[in-house]
C-alpha cells in the first residue's frame, strides 16, 4: 500500500512539473512581440555585426598591408599571405563553432555567450596592433594568428546567437527575429566598406603625400570593429539563461517561471541557476542515440550541414575575392607604388566598389528575408535563392568575357544580384533553420555543427577557390561556384519547413508523433521513451 502511494505522490509529481513546463512554453510561443524581443535581437545582432564587420573589411585591408610591406612587389600582397591572411579567421571561426556549440548544449547558454563576445574584443584590437618583430615573425604571420583566435569568438557567436533568439522567441514571430540577428551581418559588411570609405577619406591628404600612412588608416579600419560589441557588454552579461533551457535541461522550472517573469516585466532580479542532479545535458552517448534512434534526425542535420557547406563556397567566395574581381574588371585604376595618388585611388575605389555591390545587392536582401520568411516559410525561401544563384551565377560565367570588354555595370549588377539572392535565400534560412529543427538539448550542439560545415565550406571558397582563380581565371571559378549552387539546391530536400510550428512541434512531427505531445518532452530520449511505453500499451 506504501509503495502504492510513493508511486502515486510521485507521478502526480511528474504530471504537475509537465504541466508547469507546458504551460511555461506556451506562453513562451504565444507571448506578444514586446521589448523583451527587441532587446534579444539587439544583443545578439550586435555581436554578429561585429563577427560579419571583423570578416568582411579584411578583404579591404590586405591591399593595404601590400602597400606597406611589400613595396618591392609594386605594393602586392604576395598570393600565399593573402589567402593566410583571410584563411586563418574562417579556420578559428571552423573551430569555435564546434567547441561552443557543445558547451552552449553542456554549460548553457548564457554562461559561455559573454566569454565569445570578450575575445572578439580582445582579439579585434589585438590585431589592430600588430607589427613585424625585429628578426623572424612577420605582420602577417601575427596578423593571421590574432585572427585564428578572433574567429574562436566569432564562430562562437554563431550558435548561441541563434540558439538564445529562437529560445526567446515566440512561434510567430521567431523567423523574422533570427532573419533581424542575421541582417547585423548586412550592417557589418557595409560599415566595413562604409568605414574603409571614410577613414580614407580623413586621411586622403597625407596618403596623398606618403602612402605610409595607410598604416592608420588599416588599423582604424580594423578596431572600430569592436566599438559596437564593447557597446553591449552589459546587456550580454546581463542576460538570462534562456527560460527553455533551464525548464527543459536542467529541470528547474521555478527558476525558469521566475526569470520569464522578469523580463517580461523588464526587472532585473533574475534568479541564477543552481546544478541539479537531475540535470538532462547533453553527452556523447545521448548525442549519438539523438541522431542513431531515428534516420529522419540524421538525414535533417545532413541537411543543415551540407546546403550551409555548399552556399559558403560560393558566399565567401565572392565576398573575400571581391576586390580582385573588381581589379579584373578595370573597376578599381591601377597603381604605382612611387605615385601615392594612384594608391589612394585604388584603395578608394576598392571600398567604394564593396560598398556599393553592398547596398546594391547584400544589404537589401536581407530585409527581404525579415519580411517574407513567415509568409513563404524558409524551405520556399531556399529553394528560390539556390535557384536563382545558379542562373545568375551560369549567366555570368557565360557572358563573363562580353561584359568584362564591354558592360562592366552589367557585371556588377548581376554580381549583386547573387548576393541578394544568397541573403534573400539560403545565406539566411541556414542560420534560421538550425536553431528550429531540434531538440533543446541538442540545439545549439547541432547549429554549431552546421554552421562549422558552412564555414568548411568558406575555407573551400578561400583557399580552393582562390587556388582555382589564380590558375584558371575568373570565368571557371564563376562556373564552379554555380555547380556549388545547383548541388545546394538538391540538398534541400533533407531541410523541414518549421514555418508557423513551436519548436517542440517540429522535432516531435520528426520522431513520428502528431505534434500535441506535452511539452515537458524536451530530447529525443524522452520521445524515444515515450513510443516504446506507447508499443507496449498496445
Amino acid at each position: 500500500m506504501n509503495d502504492k502511494k510513493l508511486s502515486g505522490s510521485l507521478n502526480d509529481s511528474d504530471h504537475s512539473g509537465e504541466n508547469k513546463e507546458a504551460q511555461l512554453l506556451g506562453k513562451l510561443d504565444h507571448a506578444k512581440f514586446s521589448w523583451y524581443h527587441v532587446k534579444a535581437i539587439v544583443i545578439s545582432g550586435a555581436g554578429f555585426y561585429t563577427d560579419a564587420y571583423d570578416l568582411f573589411i579584411i578583404s579591404l585591408v590586405t591591399p593595404m598591408i601590400g602597400v606597406l610591406y611589400y613595396p618591392q612587389n609594386n605594393g602586392i600582397l604576395p598570393r600565399n599571405d593573402d589567402l593566410w591572411i583571410k584563411g586563418t579567421a574562417l579556420a578559428g571561426t571552423f573551430c569555435g563553432q564546434i567547441l561552443f556549440g557543445i558547451l552552449g548544449d553542456f554549460l548553457g547558454r548564457k554562461k559561455v555567450y559573454l566569454y565569445t563576445l570578450l575575445l572578439m574584443i580582445f582579439c579585434t584590437v589585438a590585431q589592430a596592433l600588430s607589427a613585424s618583430t625585429i628578426m623572424g615573425v612577420g605582420v602577417v604571420a601575427v596578423m593571421s594568428f590574432w585572427r585564428f583566435c578572433l574567429g574562436i569568438g566569432i564562430g562562437g557567436d554563431y550558435p548561441l546567437s541563434a540558439t538564445i533568439t529562437s529560445e526567446y522567441a515566440n512561434s510567430k514571430y521567431r523567423g523574422a527575429m533570427l532573419a533581424s540577428v542575421f541582417s547585423m551581418q548586412g550592417f557589418g559588411i557595409l560599415s566595413a566598406a562604409g568605414t574603409a570609405c571614410a577613414v580614407l577619406a580623413i586621411f586622403q591628404d597625407g596618403i596623398k603625400e606618403n602612402v605610409d600612412y595607410l598604416d592608420y588608416v588599416w588599423r582604424l579600419c580594423i578596431g572600430l570593429g569592436a566599438v559596437p560589441a564593447a557597446a553591449t557588454i552589459y546587456l550580454r552579461a546581463r542576460l538570462p539563461e534562456t527560460p527553455r533551457y533551464t525548464a527543459q535541461v536542467t529541470k528547474r522550472i521555478d527558476i525558469a517561471e521566475r526569470n520569464y517573469e522578469a523580463i517580461q516585466t523588464s526587472k532585473k532580479n533574475f534568479k541564477e541557476e543552481v546544478e541539479e542532479e537531475d540535470a538532462d545535458r547533453i553527452t556523447w552517448k545521448s548525442f549519438k542515440s539523438y541522431i542513431g534512434a531515428n534516420k529522419r534526425n540524421a538525414w535533417v542535420l545532413f541537411g543543415t550541414c551540407s546546403t550551409w557547406f555548399f552556399l559558403d563556397i560560393a558566399y565567401y567566395a565572392q565576398n573575400l575575392f571581391l576586390p580582385n574581381m573588381l581589379s579584373d574588371l578595370g573597376w578599381a585604376p591601377k597603381m604605382n607604388i612611387n605615385n601615392p595618388v594612384s594608391v589612394y585611388e585604388r584603395m578608394f575605389s576598392l571600398a567604394k566598389g564593396q560598398a556599393l555591390i553592398s547596398l546594391m545587392g547584400t544589404f537589401p536582401g536581407y530585409f527581404f528575408t525579415i519580411a517574407f520568411v513567415e509568409k513563404m516559410g524558409r524551405v520556399t525561401i531556399q529553394y528560390m535563392g539556390f535557384i536563382m544563384m545558379t542562373i545568375t551565377l551560369a549567366v555570368m560565367a557565360g557572358t563573363y568575357n562580353t561584359l568584362r570588354a564591354n558592360a562592366h555595370w552589367a557585371f556588377i549588377f548581376l554580381y549583386a544580384l547573387t548576393f541578394f539572392f544568397a541573403n534573400f535565400g539560403p545565406n539566411s534560412t541556414t542560420f534560421i533553420i538550425p536553431a528550429e529543427v531540434y531538440p533543446t538539448k541538442y540545439r545549439s550542439t547541432c547549429h554549431g555543427l552546421s554552421a562549422a560545415s558552412g564555414k568548411a565550406g568558406a575555407i573551400v571558397g578561400a583557399f580552393g577557390f582562390g587556388e582555382l582563380a589564380y590558375r584558371h581565371g575568373a570565368r571557371n571559378t564563376l562556373i564552379g561556384l554555380c555547380c556549388c549552387m545547383f548541388v545546394g539546391t538538391i540538398c534541400t530536400i533533407f531541410v523541414p519547413e518549421t514555418k508557423g510550428k513551436t519548436l517542440e512541434q517540429v522535432w516531435a512531427e520528426r520522431d513520428g508523433l502528431d505534434g500535441s505531445i506535452p511539452a515537458s518532452s524536451s530530447s529525443h530520449d524522452s520521445l524515444g521513451n515515450s513510443k516504446k511505453n506507447a508499443e507496449e500499451q498496445a
